[in-house]
């Protein structure tokens, strides 16, 4: 995620600020969720659209090489919307699973926000668990799936565009 910051700190001034937010706790309750948006830095209504980033070291052996997922994909038209402007994303191919509400992205969008999260966890056996080491990271695969979404991120901060829930896709 530095590196994502670090990108786009580069170039113009996007029309919009991004903010990069670290959350905690997440499996403990959500926390670091909840403190967020008991003391949110802006107005919630100023939020544009709450774009995490969670568990992206591994591909996804059910994706097609070099992409990431986006949970909640078929809710919104955020994710076809970022797929338009280059964005190596498409639906989560785990929907049994509920990754859309396992994640902290769910305590925003239940706030109103569009609020989803770019994962390639690939529900391999060392999720949580102390094998779970840096050498097991596909750095190849995370720089591309950085760098796959510096573009559509910066098209995103710079334009008028808002993405919407799809009816019946607002938790």
């Amino acid at each position: 995620m530095i590196e994502l910051a670090r990108a786009l700190s580069k170039g113009p001034r996007p029309r919009r600020s991004i903010l990069f937010v670290l959350f905690g706790s997440e499996e403990l309750g959500g926390y670091g969720n909840q403190y967020f948006l008991e003391h949110p830095p802006v107005p919630l209504t100023q939020i544009v659209v709450n774009l995490e980033f969670e568990m992206i070291g591994r591909p996804d052996p059910a994706l097609k090489t070099k992409t990431l997922w986006l949970t909640g994909y078929e809710r919104s038209n955020l994710g076809p919307t970022l797929a338009q402007h280059g964005a190596a994303i498409s639906a989560d191919p785990h929907p049994d699973e509920h990754f859309f509400q396992r994640s902290d992205n769910y305590a925003l969008a239940k706030k109103g926000i569009v609020a989803q999260t770019v994962s390639s966890f690939g529900l391999h056996k060392d999720y949580h668990q102390p094998s779970d080491e840096i050498s097991k990271i596909d750095f190849d695969f995370l720089t591309h799936s950085i760098d796959s979404m510096i573009d559509p991120v910066r098209w995103l901060a710079g334009s008028n565009w808002r993405p919407e829930w799809v009816a019946g896709g607002r938790p």
